[in-house]
């Protein structure tokens, strides 16, 4: 039985840009290199997030190579043709074969070129505009018209796109747009006079007054439709007439003139003058940029010029001039330049100037050789700036990416790839991606080819709703020893991935897919047994479309004779229904019975049949999320009896665990549980101490409750009941709640706590409820202009806040409206104090330290009289710095938080290095050491005599005590012998 929509019935029943901060000047910040490891993660961090937001850029735009606005336009050579050379990438490895000769019965022969004009659809152009060689030729007498074409170059087995171009013809207007005209100047004001003229490419613009050509001085800008001219003077009174060249088809048109006078300025309001000029301007690196910020006004106004450099803070530039002009555009020059007028901040020109990069394919694609079923992975990463965009091909049509083909991260998550998961046959060909930013565009290609034994694919797959996220498939071998099969699900939203089931030996298959009352697409694969240990997977069967159907329902006896179908919970949970329609039909054992349909909206959840005890019925709801319902074998959707499963209304449940939340001045919100709740509603009594009851119905286990008075007590009652009948079940038991009393009660405990080192959890003690919560770095700041964070609860988190200011916190509320006072956080990382430094000199300068955390900015001079605004400053983000280049004197160093605005601490005072007395100090201790030596080794000298004298044996000796003559004797005996 296939659904179609049947008969109608009625319903019987139915329920129903900041503004630029100016900075003091300063010397140029030294920065310290941060840790390697540091780098790294942050980098990897941003990687990541840079792929994720160019998946869905790529998703959810759908951007194309060939899109007009993204293809930078091409200018023919002359006015009436022009000539398109095919430019293929890399064009040695196409090589183009020629075709053999045409057999008897072919009727024509492959082309090797082919173009395509793009614009809503993709058109051929007739081959007899395309050359042998390629090229196509465009006239426009003949038919011709300008737009994008694109090129294809025959392969074996596919196409290679060539390169897009946006053909646009040259011409120059014969007559002016807007052309000189006589006018008054002002003395001493700035003055433009007009000269505009249609023309592509831009004319070139020359000026003349009384014949003569214009001097070159600081005074004269020609901009591309205008003449600037800067302080007027009285020489500047004369004929002027403009020159517009055309540098391609080499054609000018000279104006009429225009007679400028001269007059005294008068008082008047300062204001910019009005130019035309692109504020947005993306160029490549070395042009020469010219930005135009013309003030007047009498007293002559003072500018002041701000540069914004990328993720940083505005600085003040030491240019004062109307008109600034960048010479040779560098990288560090990138950013957005603010023009403003002293005393005048609501008189503001801004340009954002982009440093472009052409377009570079860094990893292109490899051609790849694989199996069936196997997954296949490209590479097609380019870097340019703008950031571009990558567009994948295949055989030269536009791929979707969608189901088996996706863009995934790589597995080091530094780029996306092409993946083509479950290999079939028709997935070979040639894979080429385009990368283009608008300014410039780079391709690659590769092929694919699909190898290995190939099988039949499964047959005559069917499918069929069984309930609403699950439907059966059904199909027919491709051989008689087939392994195993795998299921293929799809969804058709075009952004999810394909899903394959686990392999089984089954021709059938339960599958539950994601989502309920979608369409998906389903595809069968077998596998083979082979002679090798391989096993052969087949291609893919034809796809086939199936979602599931049949909502759960709810019924329930009314009466003798009613029944009431519902379906909230469902509805709730799934959101997007567009219609329903209920079937039902009398439950007699017959299966040829013809189903009655009633259609409707899909805000009704509920619905009431007549179902007499004697006739029970057989109901079952169907829905769908769009206007056109898919044909489908409604054959296994299940039927509900109302004989079976249908209650007789009494309610037995009383509901539990009663709360009262979000408790204000005038009313309160009240939750409770219960059980099978979606099958009933609730009634909310509430009453006043010695008052009425007042009563309201529920469809949920909440209820919020208004219109009380303040600081009175009330008794509130919470009792189920059946839709659409009066039959209840019992009161829950008195549960009592106080609303608050007037005055200041609310924001109270309001407090904060860091997070990490930018984020804060801000919190308050008041009941939940919604809120704004507001916070600034400059207290003095209008709150109106405050940051601002919406919040239901009481808690909410401030993200960006810097470590080296202190930051202010307000929160608001509503119903009533009243906001807390103003807290302040203080900052993390502040100024040091002298007396918290310490210094040492080191052999090249001074060594200063101190203790915490966080990037700082050390302020030195040796002129104390300077301002610390000019004193020198480095950067760092540890705990020490050393001075170097010191001249002779003592040095004068304040540390404070980096970016900080508050008051400079008292600056530490290191006197200058003591006089250098090394060489006198050296002599004194070499003489010492020497003496010291000295008696060292007298000392060991003594020793040693005192220890050998010990050592050495004493001989005895005799005395002889004689008289002279005795003596005498002696002597003579010792001549005689």
């Amino acid at each position: 039985m296939w659904l179609r929509p049947g008969l109608r019935e009625a319903p019987l029943a139915a329920a129903s840009r900041p503004r630029s901060v100016r900075r003091r000047k300063r010397a140029a910040p030294l920065v310290f290199p941060q840790p390697a490891a540091c780098n790294r993660v942050c980098a990897n961090d941003s990687v990541f997030m840079a792929l994720i937001y160019q998946l869905l850029r790529v998703l959810v735009l759908g951007v194309t190579a060939a899109a007009g606005d993204d293809v930078p336009i091409t200018w023919s050579w002359s006015a009436q043709n022009a000539s398109l050379p095919c430019v293929v990438p890399e064009w040695t490895r196409v090589q183009p074969r020629r075709p053999p000769p045409p057999l008897d019965d072919e009727l024509s022969r492959a082309r090797p070129f082919v173009w395509y004009r793009l614009a809503a659809t993709r058109e051929e152009v007739s081959p007899k505009w395309v050359s042998p060689n390629g090229t196509l030729e465009v006239a426009r007498r003949s038919g011709g018209a300008e737009g994008v074409y694109q090129c294809a170059a025959a392969l074996p087995g596919g196409h290679v796109l060539g390169y897009p171009v946006n053909l646009k013809f040259s011409h120059i207007g014969k007559q002016f747009l807007k052309p000189p005209a006589d006018t008054i100047a002002y003395l001493g004001q700035p003055f433009s006079i007009p000269c505009r003229i249609s023309s592509g490419p831009a004319a070139s613009i020359s000026w003349t007054r009384d014949g003569k050509p214009l001097p070159q001085n600081y005074r004269y800008h020609v901009l591309e439709s205008e003449l600037l001219i800067l302080d007027v003077k009285n020489e500047d009174v004369g004929a002027y007439r403009c020159t517009a060249t055309n540098p391609i088809i080499n054609k000018s048109r000279t104006s009429p003139e225009g007679r400028v006078r001269v007059q005294q300025s008068i008082e008047e309001e300062p204001s910019f003058l009005p130019v035309r000029v692109n504020e947005d301007i993306a160029v490549p690196g070395g042009s020469r940029v010219v930005l135009p910020c013309p003030a007047s006004g009498w007293p002559r106004p003072k500018l002041r010029w701000e540069f914004t450099p990328p993720g940083q803070k505005p600085a003040e530039l030491e240019s004062t001039a109307e008109v600034l002009v960048l010479s040779s555009l560098a990288k560090d020059q990138e950013g957005v330049y603010t023009c403003s007028l002293e005393d005048y901040f609501d008189i503001v020109k801004s340009f954002n100037v982009t440093v472009t990069e052409p377009v570079v394919i860094t990893l292109p694609p490899v051609s790849k050789d694989a199996t069936r079923a196997s997954t296949v992975r490209f590479n097609c990463t380019a870097s340019g700036k703008p950031e571009p965009n990558v567009t994948w091909y295949k055989n030269g049509e536009k791929l979707t990416l969608a189901g088996r083909r996706n863009l995934r991260s790589s597995v080091d998550r530094l780029r996306l790839e092409l993946v083509i998961s479950g290999v079939t046959s028709d997935d070979a060909g040639v894979y080429q991606c385009f990368a283009s930013n608008g300014h410039s565009s780079a391709s690659r290609w590769a092929r694919l080819n699909v190898t290995g034994a190939g099988a039949d694919a499964p047959r005559d797959v069917r499918c069929a709703p069984v309930g609403a996220a699950t439907v059966a498939l059904r199909w027919l071998p491709p051989a008689d020893d087939v392994m195993a099969y795998t299921v293929d699900t799809t969804p058709t939203d075009k952004h999810g991935g394909v899903i394959t089931g686990q392999p089984h030996t089954n021709t059938e298959e339960i599958i539950k897919v994601r989502e309920p009352l979608e369409p998906y697409l389903f595809q069968v694969r077998a596998y083979i047994p082979a002679s090798t240990k391989k096993n052969i997977a087949s291609d893919m069967s034809e796809s086939v479309l199936c979602q599931g159907q049949g909502v759960p329902i709810k019924l329930s006896k009314l009466d003798d004779d009613k029944i009431l179908v519902s379906w909230k919970q469902f509805a709730e949970q799934t959101p997007g229904v567009v219609e329903w329609i209920l079937q039902y039909k009398p439950d007699d054992g017959e299966e040829m019975t013809v189903e009655r349909n009633v259609t409707l909206a899909a805000r009704v959840t509920n619905y009431t049949l007549t179902a007499p005890g004697s006739q029970p019925l057989l109901v079952r709801l169907l829905g769908s999320r769009s206007s056109e319902w898919l044909p489908q074998n409604l054959t296994l959707v299940p039927w509900t009896s109302s004989s079976q499963d249908a209650d007789d209304g009494e309610v037995k449940l009383i509901p539990q665990d009663l709360e009262a939340v979000e408790v204000t001045e005038k009313g309160f919100t009240l939750r409770w549980r219960c059980e099978d709740s979606p099958r009933y509603t609730f009634l909310v009594c509430v009453r006043k101490i010695d008052g009425n009851d007042y009563c309201q119905e529920s469809y949920d286990t909440s209820a919020k409750i208004e219109g009380l008075q303040p600081d009175s007590k009330y008794e509130v009652r919470v009792q189920v009941r059946v839709p659409g009948m009066a039959l209840g079940g019992a009161f829950t038991a008195p549960y009592h709640v106080t609303t608050l009393p007037k005055g200041p009660h609310r924001f109270k405990d309001l407090k904060y706590k860091y997070v990490n080192e930018s984020t804060i959890r801000v919190s308050w003690s008041d009941a939940p409820a919604r809120y704004t919560v507001y916070h600034s770095a400059e207290l003095k700041m209008p709150v109106e202009k405050w940051a601002a964070v919406e919040v239901v609860g009481n808690t909410a988190l401030i993200t960006g806040v810097q470590q080296t200011e202190d930051t202010y916190v307000m929160v608001a509320g509503y119903d009533p409206d009243g906001h807390s006072s103003v807290i302040t956080v203080p900052q993390q990382v502040g100024s040091i104090e002298a007396k918290d430094l310490e210094y040492s000199y080191s052999s090249s300068g001074v060594c200063v330290r101190w203790n915490g955390t966080g990037p700082r900015e050390v302020h030195y001079t040796q002129d104390i009289a300077q301002p610390v605004e000019s004193w020198a400053v480095v950067n760092v983000t540890g705990t020490s710095v050393e001075i170097t280049n010191l001249n002779p004197g003592p040095v004068f160093v304040v540390v404070t938080a980096a970016g900080s605005r508050r008051r400079y601490p008292t600056p530490l005072t290191i006197p200058e290095r003591p006089a250098d007395n090394f060489y006198y100090y050296l002599g004194i201790g070499l003489g010492c050491g020497a003496c010291a030596l000295c008696a060292v080794a007298g000392g060991a000298l003594c020793l040693w005599r005192r220890a050998k004298a010990k050592r050495t044996p004493q001989r005895s000796r005799r005395t002889h005590t004689t008289s002279a003559e005795g003596n005498e004797e002696d002597g003579s005996e010792m001549r005689m012998l």
